[in-house]
């Protein structure tokens, strides 16, 4: 159960206490507890030199910065919420996921729904304490179009993000945790290829109300005590 998550264990090692999707490089990443498919963040931009074949690759002609730097880029509108009669609206949906199922349709869409209606339930309640901006899909896929920079899963980069941002997520979880007993997505955008790659990190956590994500921080430089003094000998 999330509710017995510790994000103090975040501090002392670098494999999170929660699940994290498959790799953000698949066309849909759904969560092992929860059939939710998050927002597609394509990976962009890999490799640049060569392939495994010895091939050469098209050059990377994306422009150099710090994902703290561009973070404005992806933040986006608050989300339009339809909070009325979602009594009706669960019951419509729910009509509907049975006759799909009855027929041997594809539920997924349908399931989705039910979460996000079933925690705008509870919007009225606690959707003060998920203040954070916003961003989404359209806006992540353009920012590692443009900037070298990459979404990825919150386990491979987990080091590289500071104190201030566990603190973040504690208080997500804390949010998170009056919505739903389910697990959330977790994600980093990190350097890619400039001078301080996979370094210096955005950090996004699925919303339960709806298929966007927020953005809990962008850091740089306070990692680096940590990481000098546990790798670099200093």
């Amino acid at each position: 159960m999330l509710k017995e998550l510790k994000v103090k264990s975040l501090r002392r090692k670098s494999s999170p206490a929660y699940d994290i999707p498959s790799p953000v490089g698949s066309p849909i990443n759904t969560l092992s507890s929860w059939n939710y498919q998050t927002p597609s963040v394509g990976n962009y931009a890999v490799a640049y030199a060569t392939d495994t074949g010895g091939n050469k690759l098209p050059e990377d002609k994306r422009i150099e910065k710090k994902p703290v730097d561009v973070v404005n880029n992806i933040m986006a509108e608050k989300p339009s919420m339809d909070l009325n009669h979602l009594d009706i609206q669960i019951k419509i949906v729910k009509r509907r996921l049975e006759i799909m199922k009855e027929i041997g349709g594809n539920t997924r869409d349908e399931e989705i729904a039910l979460t996000f209606l079933k925690a705008r339930q509870k919007y009225n309640k606690v959707g003060k304490l998920f203040g954070w901006a916003v961003t989404n899909q359209e806006k992540i896929e353009q920012l590692c179009k443009e900037y070298k920079v990459m979404c990825t899963e919150f386990a491979r980069y987990s080091r590289n993000v500071p104190q201030e941002g566990l603190d973040q997520l504690e208080k997500f979880f804390e949010a998170w945790n009056q919505v739903s007993d389910k697990k959330p997505a977790i994600r980093l955008i990190v350097d890619q290829g400039g001078k301080e790659q996979k370094k210096d990190p955005i950090l996004l956590a699925q919303s339960p109300f709806g298929n966007w994500w927020y953005i809990l921080g962008a850091w740089d430089k306070e990692v680096e005590i940590v990481d000098d003094l546990v790798y670099h000998c200093k």
